[in-house]
């Protein structure tokens, strides 16, 4: 079950949408701690970092979203534009993607238009990983 302590939309571009993002994460782990929930500084870092970096690579306005969830934080860019599937295994590197990928334990992506972009949705753990 999803424990929803915050869930915020949020347009989000030009040149401070990177900046705006982490702060917003940071807002977010503090906030959980009044519901007696702890982020490692670990997973609050991986959290702004994919966060600014989903917004910053969009391509122009997109929407933030951000969800404290019982096991982690979801981030939500709509109007995301990740690279396409033929650029990463044939094209340029893209190092920005490999970030995200490597540090969500869960990255999902719903293409819509190409128009409008694609919702891409992050997950990162809360809790130290077992082991």
């Amino acid at each position: 079950m999803e424990v929803c302590l915050r869930q915020r939309s949020q347009p989000v571009g030009g040149p401070g949408a990177a900046a705006y993002a982490r702060r917003e994460v940071h807002r977010l782990a503090d906030q959980a701690l009044f519901f007696g929930q702890v982020v490692r500084q670990a997973s609050e870092d991986d959290a702004a970092l994919i966060a600014s970096e989903l917004v910053a690579h969009a391509g122009g306005l997109c929407v933030l979203e951000l969800r404290l969830a019982s096991d982690g934080l979801d981030i939500l860019v709509m109007g995301a534009r990740p690279p396409s599937e033929a650029a990463t295994a044939h094209g340029p590197y893209v190092f920005w993607w490999d970030l995200v990928t490597l540090l969500a334990r869960d990255v999902t992506v719903r293409r819509s238009t190409p128009a409008s972009g694609a919702v891409v949705r992050a997950h990162v753990d809360t809790e130290c990983p077992p082991g």
